[in-house]
């Protein structure tokens, strides 16, 4: 790693987002940052991509995520632009998710909708690998009561958390779960939506259940400090809404994947 040209380049980068956010001035949508910035990044000679899809790349196959990054600059220094009112965890994840499957050791998220950049500048940087703690193995498991399906589900996001370790987003355990789970056989959709009833009378708008596995195990795949008692409430309605009888809720930003599993039945 050249430390002297990536403290350079970083700071080249971002002197043009000084100088985009002192034109334009907060307010406006991302989109408006997103091209200012690279033509400011471009004129100045720097290489740079914009909304290059970035795979994961999850037991050496290339799975789509839907990510993409905002800005690439000189193939190395991902940039996450936002124009929101505060930066949330979820926007650190999303900008330390890219940089982990990417194999970028630095990062920029860059929050334009304050009065002085600098307040929205976080510059983020790649420690090493993450610790993978031992979980049990599927055949190792004392899940009593737990039906086939439910059983290879715990397995298949196990499997995953080995592979991923805790601290990505929910989407890229999600899309890992489903090719293990394809792996295993076990069919499954993703995105069911739910018609909602309320006294015999349907209403205009469905709930969801992202990850349906056998068409009887409604999963929710998460990446919080701690699953609350919302997450479990959510979990039993819809249950209750689309008549199953249980179902999973799988927090991965757990030292161990069993610390994160949560089963849920009516």
């Amino acid at each position: 790693m050249d430390v002297h040209h990536d403290n350079e380049l970083t700071g080249a980068v971002i002197g043009a987002a000084i100088e985009v956010h002192r034109e334009l001035g907060p307010g406006l949508e991302e989109s408006a940052y997103e091209e200012f910035l690279q033509y400011r990044l471009s004129s100045r000679g720097l290489a740079v991509d914009r909304q290059r899809g970035l795979p994961l790349v999850y037991k050496g196959v290339r799975l789509d995520c839907g990510y993409r990054l905002d800005l690439l600059v000189d193939h190395k220094l991902p940039i996450e632009l936002k124009s929101v009112e505060k930066i949330h965890p979820i926007h650190e994840a999303q900008i330390l998710t890219y940089m982990r499957i990417g194999r970028f050791q630095l990062g920029l998220l860059m929050n334009f909708n304050v009065a002085v950049l600098k307040d929205g500048l976080h510059r983020k940087i790649q420690s090493g690998q993450w610790v993978v703690h031992d979980s049990p193995s599927f055949k190792t498991m004392q899940l009593e009561g737990v039906d086939t399906a439910t059983g290879e589900i715990v397995g298949a996001a196990v499997e995953v958390h080995r592979n991923l370790g805790p601290g990505l987003l929910p989407s890229a355990y999600e899309t890992a779960l489903c090719y293990e789970l394809s792996q295993r056989h076990m069919p499954f959709q993703r995105e069911v939506a739910i018609p909602l009833v309320m006294e015999d009378r349907s209403l205009s708008t469905t709930a969801e259940i992202p990850l349906l596995v056998d068409g009887q195990v409604p999963v929710f795949c998460m990446c919080v400090d701690e699953l609350q008692a919302v997450h479990s409430a959510t979990l039993r309605a819809r249950l209750r809404q689309g008549n199953w009888k249980r179902g999973l809720l799988l927090n991965f930003n757990e030292k161990t994947m069993l610390a994160g599993i949560k089963r849920i039945c009516l």
